[in-house]
């Protein structure tokens, strides 16, 4: 039903998910507090989704969980991801830092608040590849927490998604092989990395083939890149940042190689990031092509 119902375009589906998530979160948590943990359940939910449109539904399995079930899942998910690639998940921990140690407040409503993605079509909109791709889910979402005082303090501004298709157009005006990086010293949460992508499929190469670099100041901006680097699948040669790619970039790179070592040495020591009772969702990546 949810899949039938949802929006035939899939940037009207992106902006509708983002606009619900963003109306129940002021109106039960006050605003853009706590902005880690409604982008982080999004984020975690979202990477929860089957790997194609015609997958298993898992709405009846996460509908009825209360608060401390969901957080429970979440971990769960987390766990999956770390198992899966353990850079991206520590790039990403800005969004899952905060199930560590849960304040009874933290998770307040927070069943409630994913049935509110669920219902608008989280899962049906990030198992279909050509609807994640086409508007920025994560970036919506928290453009509609920072508010407009806020982005002009830090000179933040998010590019819109028909400007970004039409720089991913011409992105490929020009030869590009396998191999290629493609590095985005700014890139907020990741819109030219998701335009490039979908001018990639458009004619016939698979995204994976490349690198991707995606960096960005904002931590949050930059775990989202980690979290859309996956519901895009530009496969697994990724690297994510955050700091002053223009004029620190020699550090970054020192940075982001030390973080990799860290994060295996982890993962090989600690195989579960976090304790759960849940079974971890499916994930296919390792079995099914990013394409």
């Amino acid at each position: 039903m949810r899949r039938a119902m949802a929006p035939e375009s899939g940037r009207d589906h992106a902006h509708a998910i983002a606009e619900a998530a963003h109306a129940w979160w002021t109106s039960n948590r006050g605003g853009s507090s706590d902005r880690a943990i409604a982008v982080g359940t999004l984020a975690a939910l979202a990477l929860c989704a089957p790997s194609r449109p015609d997958g298993p539904d898992y709405g009846p399995l996460l509908l009825p969980l209360d608060d401390e079930q969901l957080v429970d899942t979440l971990r769960a998910g987390w766990n999956s991801f770390w198992t899966y690639d353990p850079d991206l998940t520590e790039a990403a921990r800005p969004l899952h830092d905060w199930l560590s140690h849960p304040t009874d407040n933290a998770i307040r409503g927070l069943a409630e608040y994913a049935r509110i993605l669920l219902r608008a079509g989280l899962l049906e909109y990030c198992s279909d590849t050509a609807r994640a791709e086409a508007d920025d889910v994560l970036g919506l979402l928290i453009t509609r927490m920072r508010s407009y005082s806020e982005r002009q303090s830090t000179g933040e501004f998010f590019t819109p998604a028909v400007v970004t298709n039409f720089m991913g157009d011409t992105l490929f005006s020009a030869d590009r092989k396998p191999g290629d990086l493609f590095l985005e010293p700014a890139a907020g949460t990741g819109a030219m990395a998701r335009s490039a992508a979908a001018t990639m499929r458009f004619f016939g190469t698979d995204p994976a083939l490349y690198h991707w670099w995606l960096n960005d100041l904002d931590p949050l901006n930059a775990a989202c890149c980690a979290v859309n680097a996956q519901l895009w699948r530009l496969g697994r040669q990724v690297t994510v940042s955050c700091g002053d790619a223009l004029n620190h970039p020699r550090l970054l790179e020192q940075a982001v190689r030390e973080r990799a070592e860290r994060a295996t040495s982890k993962q090989k020591a600690r195989p579960v990031l976090y304790p759960t009772t849940t079974r971890p969702p499916f994930w296919p990546w390792n079995f099914v092509p990013p394409s």
